[in-house]
């Protein structure tokens, strides 16, 4: 049984990832996968979220927990993957970056799908982890020219465009409208909870990708984007609408538009609409897979 750390993870290359992710979101579409929706448990301190996956051989769980402390920075993760054919715990894996990982690829993965090969500038919103891993799983699947970065704080700016030097060309901006103009794909990726771009700063040919908060009354997307001609996909609509009332779509319109992943991938992006809109949803079973992937690579 391999014990996986986030020092492990920095040698795995994420195009990995990124195939082994795809895959799985292709087999979920299919109704070969085992998804079923994010189970929490309230504690006085916050919550510990389970999500639990797999496919037709593999089995594990993801657990993270939202406790309150000025302690530490960010939450701690467990990541367990077992073989179905052999019944053993293949890997377990400690720290904060595969969740991240899972994250990036998923996002990734969308631009890759829906995404014309020829867009090469990208504007990114926030330049923490969620949005360094989006950067990193779309660059594993094309070049990009521009890579325009704005976040309330300057020094997160310089520190994000610093980990990034030798991979892209990165332009730091010191406001969102000048960051996201000219930039066919646009990546939010923050904890606001409330919307950190217009609807009219944005191409008319755009995609965007939604990482942040989704709930009702709190949520970094103008949901102005949704009532126009977006075409709306997310890796679990499923979970989209398990979450009922709490998700920012709840009762909304075009609850029912929102397409699999999976669908587009497997058999094109409709071209009726030149928008497209990524609702980053987090396909339980995703991190099993990329935990997988990452251990029978560091096995090699």
């Amino acid at each position: 049984m391999k014990i996986v750390t986030d020092e492990d993870l920095a040698t795995v290359p994420v195009s990995l990832l990124v195939k082994a992710i795809t895959d799985f979101v292709v087999a979920d579409f299919n109704g070969k996968t085992i998804t079923p929706p994010r189970h929490a448990v309230s504690f006085p301190q916050g919550r510990l979220v389970f999500t639990t996956g797999g496919s037709e051989t593999l089995a594990g769980f993801r657990a993270y927990e939202t406790f309150q402390s000025s302690s530490r920075e960010a939450t701690d993760q467990i990541v367990a993957v077992w073989d179905l054919n052999s019944c053993a715990l293949k890997g377990v894996c400690l720290g904060t970056r595969l969740g991240a990982l899972r994250t990036g690829a998923l996002g990734g993965i969308a631009v890759n799908a829906l995404v014309d090969k020829s867009a090469s500038a990208c504007a990114i919103i926030g330049t923490g982890l969620q949005a360094e891993t989006q950067l990193l799983a779309i660059l594993s699947q094309r070049e990009l020219s521009d890579v325009r970065v704005f976040s309330r704080q300057e020094s997160n700016r310089i520190k994000f465009a610093a980990r990034f030097q030798d991979k892209a060309r990165v332009t730091l901006f010191d406001n969102p409208e000048e960051a996201v103009a000219g930039a066919k794909i646009v990546i939010l990726a923050t904890s606001s909870v409330e919307p950190v771009v217009k609807p009219e700063w944005l191409q008319e040919a755009v995609h965007i990708t939604t990482v942040g908060p989704k709930f009702i009354g709190a949520h970094e997307l103008p949901l102005e984007l949704i009532d126009g001609e977006f075409l709306l996909v997310s890796d679990s609509p499923q979970q989209i609408q398990s979450q009922g009332e709490s998700h920012m779509l709840y009762a909304h319109s075009r609850l029912g538009d929102v397409l699999h992943l999976g669908e587009v991938i497997a058999h094109g992006r409709p071209t009726q609409l030149k928008r497209s809109l990524f609702l980053s949803a987090g396909l339980s079973g995703t991190e099993v897979i990329a935990l997988d992937a990452v251990v029978s690579y560091l096995g090699k």
